[in-house]
């Protein structure tokens, strides 16, 4: 893979028509685009400050974070990270991963998304997998989630539906109306003070509040109730049944309903604080790798100035040490950049396995009791031996108190396949 380099401004527009294989985009600071891939399959040109770029197979991409970004068609996954414009995405093949990203329009995605820090609304058409947002500073509009559905610190409304489960929780209520529809069952926390106009519906008859006023299960189809002076509403209506309660202050806003209490008991930004830390790691050795690389020329060049070669035989000599060198810096980069995909992949692993452990809540209830049915999963794999890549990762990210000792034990009992 080679790179190619078109100066911009700092604010151009940028589309991404295809992508063939998976597709990374980060924004920084430099004026300019840098795309990263095979040059025989990499298509990139510049006209007015807009550039177009197309790729056969898998791409990576450097832009201004103030350019606005279109992307068309990946036939893979996607990461986009860093970016301080709109962005709008068609349709992606695999998984969509968006991180730290302003107001954002995706059309379809047919795996998962996983998307943490929009700074602006959120809209989505349909994706076929699960969808995990945290924290959205602005409205967020769903259209349709084949597969479950997770909410967390939304600031602004909510209109979203899901085939599978959903659970939302929110911290405050900034928005104006919060509308959650599920086919499955819907788990849904408020702060203490919220001030809601609540309208729930259950098709499975079992609704269970966890009030100021005390705790309630309704087993019927309907329930109504004004909270404070009701400035917002919450309509929440589910094929299966309903779990609502406060965060009381000072509790502890993640505490599961009864049944739940394995979900989720990875931290939620773990993998994320790993992949940041992980990703800082190679940029550094890179640089290390580079300046080595330099060295080791310079010490060449003065070599073979005393053995006084030709010319063309010292240029040979250099190049071929230059791609030997090239050629091992990438092997090393490679090497830590499929160690963190393991590690994200096995953390992934460990979460399913907690989500499947905790199939049901409502069973205490008696008649009406419901189960919370995440999508069937394949067997799982033999238990994999950590690397010791991936030892590594996680040693030097403690030593250098990255990480806490306790992350990094939740994380090796994670990738050991341990129970939590």
């Amino acid at each position: 893979m080679s790179k190619q380099r078109i100066s911009t401004s700092l604010a151009p527009e940028v589309e991404v028509e295809r992508i063939g294989g998976n597709l990374q985009v980060k924004g920084w600071d430099e004026a300019e685009v840098v795309a990263q891939a095979d040059p025989q399959i990499l298509h990139l040109e510049e006209q007015d400050d807009a550039v177009r770029l197309s790729c056969d197979g898998d791409c990576e991409i450097r832009l201004p974070s103030g350019a606005s970004l279109h992307v068309g068609e990946v036939a893979g996954e996607a990461r986009l990270r860093f970016l301080e414009d709109s962005l709008a995405v068609d349709t992606v093949h695999g998984s969509l991963f968006l991180r730290n990203v302003a107001e954002t329009r995706v059309e379809t995605v047919h795996g998962e998304v996983m998307a943490r820090g929009i700074a602006g609304d959120l809209a989505i058409g349909a994706v076929h997998g699960n969808l995990i947002l945290r924290d959205l500073q602005g409205a967020l509009a769903i259209e349709a989630v084949m597969g479950n559905l997770d909410l967390r610190d939304v600031e602004g409304d909510i209109r979203a539906a899901c085939e599978g489960n959903a659970r939302l929780r929110l911290s405050s209520i900034s928005g104006g109306r919060y509308e959650i529809q599920a086919a499955g069952n819907i788990h849904c926390r408020i702060p203490d003070d919220a001030s809601l106009r609540l309208e729930i519906r259950s098709a499975g008859e079992l609704i269970s509040l966890k009030l100021p006023g005390g705790s309630q299960v309704y087993r019927q189809e309907s329930f109504s109730q004004v909270l404070g002076s009701g400035e917002a509403t919450l309509e929440i209506a589910a094929g299966g049944s309903v779990y609502l309660s406060v965060r009381e202050a000072g509790g502890d806003e993640d505490e599961p309903p009864a049944g739940f209490e394995g979900f989720g008991r990875l931290p939620d930004d773990l993998g994320e604080k790993i992949g940041r830390q992980v990703e800082a790691q190679i940029e550094a050795q890179m640089e290390m790798m580079n300046r080595q690389l330099n060295e080791q020329m310079a010490h060449l060049n003065a070599a073979i100035d005393r053995a006084g070669l030709s010319a063309e035989e010292s240029e040979r000599i250099i190049q071929r040490a230059r791609e030997r060198s090239e050629r091992a810096a990438v092997q090393a980069q490679e090497k830590v950049r499929r160690a963190q995909e393991q590690i994200e992949r096995k953390i992934e692993s460990a979460r399913r396995r907690e989500e499947q452990r905790n199939q049901s809540w409502g069973a205490r209830f008696g008649r009406g009791a419901f189960h919370v049915n995440f999508p069937p999963t394949p067997p799982a794999p033999p238990k994999e031996v950590v690397s010791n890549e991936e030892r590594l990762v996680i040693l030097r990210m403690l030593e250098q108190k990255k990480i806490s000792l306790e992350d990094s034990e939740q994380l090796l009992a994670a990738l050991e396949g341990k129970e939590s």
